[in-house]
């Protein structure tokens, strides 16, 4: 009796476990959760359903959930690579970048030819704004995997050339990537980039929009092209991409913050009340929403900025630069906007997305002058 019940748990648990894959197929994470959840109540120790519901967690933004369920598997499993990459992924979206280097290095000690742990720590090297030591660990996903390592690997060392300043050789790069795989959307955001920053805004939009042709359904794309259109002037074009990019991803606060810009410029009532009311107000970016509905001062914003974590305090000091900037600017405050946009310019990583609009935006103000 005891080993046929042992045996109708373990159908029922693998049941749950395929149902949970299908959810997640479907995009369904919060049921495929559910499924894991079921299984691992009656198997702890299952280290892959672990890390399943790491992935699901980290999918919803519940990073911390995320996080502990990485180090049951890692320590169920210390040798797991995939368990190491995952969670220095999360350590990446929490900014958290020494965490994430280190776990990309304990991955590659279990396996050293990993052409993901040395993108992935590429990509944090980047953030540190450490970029020959990102060009060295891109340089070496492309010596291990020409085949696949290629294209991730050329995107990697454009962005590590665009923070060196090395603008022609992160173009030659993007372009190679492009050429290696044309339906990677990435090649063409980071060449889009250095086009928008140029001040090239037609060429830029056009390859934001190749970019959208290949992955229509990213938020965050539809926000790139939004802010795009947004500094041509365009601004019934800026805000259809921003409302799709809401649509897509209701929960982006940086989004809501565009999207406020193009109504105040187009006499529109703010949205930013009701959706404040679902904001954390202890975290960022609560503050710059804050500033935007008159709440607080930008003094207090570049206050609230200030974090332990350095990473984490420059790329708050930009995103308080350029967003109160182009608040100013929507204002008619343009000396501000001038002394706050080069604050970002000279300030924000040029791996973030205000980088390219804050160039741009300049440029206009300084040929007003």
């Amino acid at each position: 009796m005891i080993e046929a019940m042992s045996t109708n748990l373990q159908a029922t648990i693998s049941a749950h476990f395929r149902r949970a894959a299908l959810y997640l197929d479907k995009g369904d994470v919060d049921r495929a959760i559910e499924d894991y959840n079921y299984v691992i109540e009656r198997d702890p120790n299952n280290q892959i359903a672990l890390l399943r519901r790491a992935w699901a967690h980290k999918r919803k933004g519940e990073i911390d959930t995320a996080l502990a369920d990485y180090g049951r598997a890692i320590e169920l499993a210390p040798t797991d690579t995939y368990a190491y990459l995952g969670r220095a992924g999360a350590h990446l979206i929490k900014q958290d970048v020494d965490s994430a280097i280190d776990d990309y290095g304990r991955a590659l000690l279990t396996h050293p030819d990993n052409v993901a742990a040395y993108v992935g720590r590429g990509r944090a090297y980047n953030l540190k704004d450490e970029p020959d030591r990102a060009i060295a660990d891109c340089n070496r996903a492309i010596e291990i995997s020409p085949e696949r390592g290629a294209g991730v690997g050329l995107i990697c060392r454009g962005h590590a050339h665009i923070i060196k300043g090395d603008i022609e050789l992160a173009l030659d790069d993007f372009n190679q990537a492009i050429r290696f795989n044309p339906k990677n959307p990435l090649p063409y955001v980071g060449r889009a980039s250095i086009l928008r920053a140029r001040g090239d805004l037609e060429l830029g939009l056009s390859n934001i929009k190749q970019a959208i042709e290949l992955a229509p359904n990213d938020p965050q794309l539809h926000r790139w092209a939004g802010s795009a259109y947004f500094q041509g002037g365009l601004l019934s074009e800026a805000h259809d991409e921003f409302v799709r990019a809401s649509e897509l991803d209701r929960k982006d606060v940086y989004t809501l913050l565009w999207l406020d810009l193009v109504r105040q410029k187009t006499g529109q009532p703010s949205g930013l009340d009701e959706a404040s009311g679902r904001l954390d107000q202890s975290q960022w970016p609560a503050p710059i929403v804050r500033l935007f509905l008159g709440a607080t001062t930008l003094e207090a914003v570049i206050k609230a900025a200030d974090d332990a974590n350095p990473v984490k305090v420059r790329g708050q000091l930009c995103e308080a630069h350029f967003y109160g900037g182009e608040l100013a600017l929507a204002k008619g405050a343009t000396d501000e906007a001038s002394r706050l946009l080069r604050l970002a310019v000279d300030g924000c990583p040029k791996t973030y997305v205000e980088w390219a609009p804050a160039n741009a935006e300049l440029r206009k103000l300084d040929t007003r002058h």
